[in-house]
């Protein structure tokens, strides 16, 4: 009889160890597009350029970004508690997955028109190189949202500084995510006359609108809410400028505004001169 009862339980937990094996190696898998796209960089854009292993990069690169996107989204909700936890881990991959994908054809069809040869298979995984670096600039900040969260005492300036910090790591985040994009751009057409940079600049300006507007329809990602979304009113720059106005006044909000603009400029800036790889090619001809 004990050998009968035993043999069922050691099969049982036997299953029970292969089954969280699997998922733990599945984990790691999708995760390693992060770590080659941090460390092994060139590795990525050998293979972007050869056209190898696309659509591995492509499952990855969503999957890891819906991942680490829901971690730190759920990190936020914790601020409400309760359903709003469930709620913002669900936004925020919403958040960034929407509008890496309302975004992308904008800036495909001005490359294409401009003469741009590159597959789309190629040009999306520039997006999703772009937005798993901001995933993964999110999850690094996750202990810095918690440490305010549970050291900080909830009144309204409380409040209003978790969301202008949310808002700054969201904003570096979306910095990073422009700057690996660019850096990709200039390996994958590299030796070639096509003309990206205006689609660019075109679809940066088009995914800061999108994804700032829809991360107002999104709200809110703190407060408890009984409903998933509250009732679309107002807009998102007046609101975070009356953020900025309470808790900075007016000079720090200026300052604010000018240090956000002048990095935005530079960034733009440094896309449109040409590198100097470019003008030795130039004096070579």
């Amino acid at each position: 009889m004990r050998a009968q009862w035993f043999v069922p339980r050691v099969h049982e937990r036997f299953k029970t160890s292969s089954h969280t094996l699997f998922f733990w190696a599945c984990a790691l898998k999708i995760l390693s597009v992060v770590e080659e796209f941090i460390k092994r960089r060139d590795e990525f854009f050998k293979n972007l350029v050869d056209e190898s292993e696309i659509s591995s990069y492509f499952v990855n690169s969503n999957l890891s970004i819906m991942i680490l996107s829901a971690i730190y989204g759920a990190t936020m909700g914790i601020y409400g508690g309760g359903l709003q936890i469930l709620y913002s881990a669900i936004k925020v991959p919403t958040l960034l997955l929407v509008s890496l994908y309302v975004t992308f054809p904008s800036y495909y069809v001005v490359y294409s028109l401009l003469g741009g040869k590159k597959t789309m298979g190629q040009n999306v995984m520039l997006f999703l190189f772009g937005f798993t670096a901001m995933s993964t600039v999110l999850i690094a900040f996750v202990p810095v949202n918690l440490f305010f969260m549970f050291t900080s005492p909830k009144s309204l300036e409380t409040h209003d500084f978790t969301a202008l910090l949310n808002i700054a790591i969201f904003a570096l985040g979306g910095f990073f995510a422009l700057m690996c994009f660019t850096k990709g751009a200039e390996t994958l057409y590299r030796g070639s006359s096509e003309n990206w940079k205006p689609a660019f600049i075109l679809g940066s300006i088009v995914l800061m609108f999108v994804g700032t507007q829809l991360a107002w329809v999104l709200r809110p990602f703190f407060n408890y809410y009984e409903l998933f979304l509250r009732p679309v009113e107002g807009n998102f720059y007046t609101s975070v400028l009356n953020l900025l106005m309470r808790s900075m006044g007016q000079t720090g909000t200026l300052i604010i505004a000018f240090l956000g603009l002048s990095l935005v400029g530079w960034l733009f800036l440094s896309v449109l001169l040409p590198t100097k790889e470019a003008s030795n090619n130039t004096n070579h001809k």
